[in-house]
């Protein structure tokens, strides 16, 4: 079932609709431009309106959808059976509504793309931004402490708990407590707000990254075409696990981007350039590298 209704957004730019998953939660989404259909499912702890920049300059040669994944947004809830199956379906539900034939994926949602491509061949091709897939089991104690954390209402505290536990930042060599105060002056405002509101979603989400790790190597039965690209200022094991994911699936092809980190694709990172890349990949006759 959908609906499609012409809603203005912030910048006036943007088709708002929506649609219903498998298990009925509402997915919304917004779309701009004409042309070849592109899902973009974004990362953990964001929302569509993180990536507008990147969806206006794809614009100029694409219909791209940008999807609120469960939890936020224009979307429903995660709901209590929240799993990765019910990601890939939510995903699957706004290209079955949109015609999208392309897939974008983000952190998260580049691991929820994978998941989908690796199952599904009518998926052409897929851009991955740095896809939250791991080489080796993560450790679930920051989980815990992440948890407890939420339970007390310590937001502060959980999303400290979250940045030294994914071993991402050199606030992961500090103690908890100095970490926790970097981030409160680091992190403020609106960003922390919206922050704040997905952290229960964030964790979630990471139990379920938690049991796909060490799965980075089992998606070479993909038949899309992959373009993995990557920011030269990400982590060593981050590089190494996009380049494991690389070798792994037959026709796909690794790209660095010089400046960037984990959060390229996002507003505030370098969307442009990262446009750039994907439409060069798309426009590119399908099985050619």
């Amino acid at each position: 079932m959908k609906t499609s209704v012409n809603i203005s957004s912030k910048k006036g730019l943007f088709r708002h609709g929506e649609v219903l998953s498998t298990d009925r939660t509402r997915i919304g989404y917004q779309s701009i431009g004409d042309g070849p259909g592109i899902l973009l499912v974004h990362g953990a702890l964001r929302d569509s309106n993180d990536y507008t920049r990147l969806a206006i300059a794809l614009s100029r040669s694409f219909t791209v959808h940008l999807m609120d994944r469960r939890g936020r947004g224009l979307s429903g809830p995660q709901g209590p059976e929240y799993a990765m199956d019910k990601e890939c379906e939510d995903v699957q539900a706004v290209r079955e509504a949109t015609g999208a034939d392309y897939l974008i994926g983000h952190s998260y949602g580049g691991l929820v793309s994978l998941e989908l491509a690796s199952m599904d061949p009518s998926i052409a091709k897929v851009g991955l931004y740095e896809p939250g897939v791991l080489l080796r089991p993560m450790d679930d104690a920051w989980m815990r402490l992440y948890e407890q954390a939420l339970l007390r209402n310590d937001r502060r505290g959980a999303f400290a708990h979250f940045v030294r536990g994914m071993g991402q930042t050199p606030l992961t060599r500090l103690p908890y407590w100095y970490a926790k105060l970097i981030l409160r002056l680091m992190v403020r405002g609106e960003h922390w707000r919206k922050i704040a509101r997905l952290l229960p979603q964030n964790l979630q989400e990471h139990r379920e990254v938690r049991r796909l790790s060490s799965s980075c190597l089992n998606y070479g039965d993909t038949q899309a075409d992959v373009l993995v690209i990557q920011g030269d200022k990400s982590p060593d094991t981050t590089k190494e696990a996009m380049t494991a994911l690389t070798g792994a699936i037959n026709r796909s092809k690794l790209e660095t981007v010089n400046g960037l980190d984990h959060f390229g694709p996002e507003n505030e990172g370098g969307p442009d350039r990262i446009a750039c890349l994907l439409a060069n990949f798309f426009l590119i006759p399908e099985g050619v590298r």
